[in-house]
């Protein structure tokens, strides 16, 4: 039996329309043009996590300058009228807000809603809280109404604050329609790609982290159903 090199990444389930690469997101921000939604849930920094019995190990340390950027340069990735959304955490806003959000081209925020996380304190670090709201910018807009799809949607969250399907789902359904195309910019177990598979849009999106790409094939080889 050949194993594989070190270097070599694992093949992609074959799903007709998804992309989910093992690399950095900036590979696929040189790359990506026309994508409909840009989606962002980013692996935040929590210094203090190792203070409490319930951390995990973390991604790689990036800071929310380095959010920013690659958020601000999603801009480019993006078709005339593609909406954003990014996931944030109370904790984090105000250094997010402080390093200067999405960038000046993505212009203002509506809100998308907020998941509360039910049945814990928090998920894998303690400072994440039992929330999380969606911050929403629109392409090309000077500032649009309140535009939640589904405001306090609450579940039980899943490994490393997996999002729920069903609103990425409904995301999906209100910003893009078939076919088109979808940018994940921090894919981590991909719900995202398992909500585009279920919806019949395109995917595109990067996970740096070996073995978290690796899970989220296994998951996506399920075609989404779970």
């Amino acid at each position: 039996m050949t194993q594989l090199g070190l270097l070599e990444r694992p093949k992609p389930p074959s799903v007709d329309g998804i992309d989910l690469r093992c690399c950095d997101v900036a590979e696929v921000l040189a790359e990506v043009r026309g994508a409909r939604l840009v989606h962002a849930d980013p692996p935040w920094t929590y210094v203090n996590a190792g203070l409490h019995g319930n951390a995990q190990d973390q991604y790689a340390l990036i800071t929310e300058a380095d959010i920013v950027n690659h958020i601000d340069a999603s801009h480019d990735c993006a078709a005339p009228d593609a909406r954003l959304v990014c996931w944030y955490t109370w904790p984090k806003s105000a250094e997010w807000r402080a390093a200067g959000m999405a960038g000046p081209r993505w212009g203002p925020e509506t809100t998308g809603g907020a998941w509360l996380k039910t049945g814990t304190v928090g998920v894998g670090y303690h400072w994440r809280g039992q929330t999380e709201p969606v911050a929403l910018f629109t392409k090309g807009s000077t500032g649009r109404p309140n535009e939640a799809i589904i405001n306090g949607h609450a579940s039980r969250p899943g490994a490393h604050s997996e999002k729920p399907i069903a609103w990425l789902r409904a995301m999906v359904r209100a910003w893009t329609d078939p076919g088109d195309l979808v940018l994940d910019l921090y894919a981590g177990l991909a719900p995202m790609a398992r909500a585009c598979v279920l919806e019949g849009r395109r995917y595109i999106g990067a996970e740096i982290d070996p073995e978290r790409h690796r899970m989220a094939l296994d998951r996506l080889a399920m075609r989404g159903r779970r």
